[in-house]
């Protein structure tokens, strides 16, 4: 047995990002470039503000390039977990996943999310309006991960 679940992913969202981190980077070489010139008070305070606005543009910059930015193909059989990506594909057996959790907001939602943690990398997966998949999903990689307590 096995299941494939795909998130699609847009591409406006990916550019909104990178452009609302190059406006961010641009204002904080602006105002840096006049605080060099000794324009304006509190020039410590500033200069605080300035480099953190600055790292937060480069943050959402590069964040917009990493791979659950594209669209995401997931495939859990009896091997473990496949994640096609657009950088390749990544496999995970049973022994690799940390752990396995299944957010339900509200009973009445409409909107289930899984997140796996597997070796270094943390994977959300949105089900919308798919409770019983994402809940088969959920039991099958839960009973198949190694918990702490079997130790």
């Amino acid at each position: 047995m096995s299941y494939t679940y795909a998130v699609q992913k847009r591409k406006s969202n990916r550019l909104t990002y990178r452009m609302l981190g190059i406006i961010f980077i641009v204002v904080a070489g602006l105002r840096l470039v006049t605080l060099l010139q000794g324009y304006g008070k509190y020039l410590l305070l500033t200069g605080i503000f300035v480099s953190l606005i600055g790292m937060y543009g480069i943050y959402l910059f590069i964040m917009s390039f990493r791979k659950q930015a594209y669209d995401i193909t997931y495939r859990f059989d009896e091997n473990g977990m496949k994640v096609t990506h657009r950088y390749g594909e990544t496999n995970y057996t049973f022994d690799d996943i940390d752990f396995i959790t299944m957010v339900i907001a509200d009973e009445n939602q409409i909107f289930y999310m899984l997140n796996i943690k597997a070796k270094k990398d943390v994977y959300t997966i949105p089900f919308t309006m798919k409770k019983d998949y994402a809940e088969a999903i959920y039991e099958f990689v839960n009973s198949r991960i190694k918990h702490d307590d079997e130790e």
